[in-house]
């Protein structure tokens, strides 16, 4: 079928176009119009010049405190602090990002539509050989049949191909894959080395964001330099969602998940690894859309979403 429409000089096709994951993106949050285009396009943007110094230190004030809180552990591996147990980790995380966000997400977003929610974390990623991030979706904690969300990436350092800059999958947010979380196999694992050979880097500098949809394809290398890098992760969301988390266990029905209605308060205190209580979040059992797809079925996708190829 032929395009129907032109985004930032990339043909949208009809079967695109008409998909259900396409129009929900359609609205945008941007202030801007050709970061949505880019979004839009892409799963990703990148923003110069909107975090000050001052912010930056706010933020690794907080992280050189919570190191010192029990349950706090990092060794040579990726750090994502919200996988951390201890509640007060991620409840001091919550604070210093509450405290940033209204003022960092007005200079990216229209706040008519948008706030923050579920806080976020640190992503911190050692100076070490080790410190590779697998490719990988984030989780989803709304329902993207209906909505979307944005995560805002904010480095602390300027972020190359030395340090572990992270690598995205154009288009890859467009595919469908939708009921993502920490304990929900991520049935692309299997492709990992099929979905490296279409990672591209993306490099920032301190000040800049990088702004991805959670269903992005993404990884990030290695920190091969000599110093820790550095960055959180702000949550950006349509106003009053309806905030949900995916749970499969070896108990689950192979052609079901269970999705809890959770509030930005089941972020700050849950540990991403026991099964949500039933007796706080309200749970309902629904079909399990696996995507558990063949090799040419992914080849399949990434030719068709990837606006390069």
């Amino acid at each position: 079928m032929g395009s129907i429409e032109t985004i930032a000089g990339y043909e949208v096709s009809e079967s695109i176009a008409q998909s259900v994951h396409y129009k929900v993106r359609k609205e945008s949050f941007f202030l801007n119009t050709e970061n949505h285009e880019h979004f839009l396009k892409h799963g990703w943007c990148k923003i110069t010049n909107v975090i000050t110094p001052e912010e930056i230190k706010s933020f690794l004030d907080t992280f050189n405190y919570i190191t010192n809180i029990e349950g706090f552990h990092m060794e040579n591996q990726f750090l994502n602090t919200g996988c951390l147990h201890n509640p007060e980790i991620r409840e001091k995380t919550s604070e210093v990002i509450n405290k940033n966000w209204q003022t960092i997400l007005p200079r990216i977003f229209d706040m008519n539509k948008v706030s923050g929610h579920t806080g976020g974390s640190f992503a911190v990623k050692p100076a070490h050989e080790d410190s590779e991030l697998p490719v990988h979706q984030d989780s989803s904690f709304i329902d993207e049949e209906l909505n979307y969300s944005l995560f805002v990436w904010v480095p602390f350092c300027d972020v190359n191909e030395t340090n572990g800059a992270i690598s995205v999958l154009s288009g890859s947010h467009l595919w469908g894959n939708t009921q993502r979380g920490f304990s929900v196999p991520w049935n692309l694992q299997k492709h990992s080395n099929i979905l490296n050979q279409y990672m591209q880097p993306v490099y920032t500098n301190a000040g800049d964001v990088l702004i991805f949809d959670p269903a992005l394809v993404h990884s990030s290398e290695p920190n091969l330099s000599n110093e820790t890098r550095h960055a959180i992760t702000i949550t950006a969301v349509k106003h009053n969602p309806d905030l949900i988390y995916y749970y499969r266990d070896e108990n689950t029905p192979a052609d079901v998940v269970e999705r809890f209605a959770v509030s930005d308060e089941f972020f700050r205190i849950y540990d991403f690894a026991s099964k949500p209580d039933e007796k706080v979040w309200k749970k309902t059992v629904i079909p399990y859309k696996s995507f558990d797809i063949t090799e040419s079925e992914l080849i399949g996708l990434i030719e068709k979403y990837t606006p390069a190829l």
